[in-house]
């Protein structure tokens, strides 16, 4: 790094014998339109457009007259390209986008009135309690089970298995063993 770019970059002054570079040339475009050698315009957002300012005017004053005669012909108000129901000045499809965007108006503003409704509510002090806690009815300590007298007593004897004639196996001879 050049020690007077440094020094004065400290001292806040430009170096001396520096030049600052001019303005960027914005690249000027043509309009895209046919017969037309204007500049292209610029957007709002610092792009350029494709067209020139007057061929962006003329198109929109074209596009205007098209749907006011579609409009006048029977068309819908909104898309003006399908026509309208009967006694209506919306197409079924247009009435069905205007009803959902209604609806979630309409649930914007009740979710936006609980939401002030509820910061309107004056701050209140918190109570601890068991479910805090992390106690509950479904948690909680359970009393230790107490062994029955059937858990005490002892098992009946187990029926000799030579007296169930269904495990012997008349194909050997012998008892029959799952496992």
């Amino acid at each position: 790094m050049d020690i007077q770019f440094l020094i004065a970059q400290v001292n806040g002054r430009l170096p001396a014998g520096f030049v600052l570079p001019g303005p960027v040339p914005q690249p000027t475009g043509r309009c895209a339109q046919p017969r037309c050698k204007r500049t292209v315009a610029i957007k709002r957002d610092g792009t350029p457009a494709r067209s020139c300012s007057r061929c962006l005017a003329r198109r929109a004053a074209s596009c205007r007259r098209r749907r006011a005669a579609l409009t006048a012909e029977g068309g819908c108000r909104r898309c003006a390209y399908r026509k309208r129901a009967k006694g209506d000045f919306l197409c079924p499809r247009c009435r069905d986008d205007r009803d959902i965007e209604r609806a979630q108006k309409r649930r914007d503003a009740l979710d936006a009135a609980v939401i002030d409704e509820f910061a309107a509510q004056p701050d209140k002090v918190h109570h601890a309690n068991n479910l805090d806690c992390g106690v509950s009815p479904w948690n909680a300590p359970r009393p230790t089970a107490e062994p029955s007298s059937g858990y005490w007593s002892p098992l009946p004897d187990p029926a000799p298995k030579e007296s169930e004639t269904w495990r012997w196996s008349p194909m050997n001879g012998r008892l029959h063993h799952r496992y």
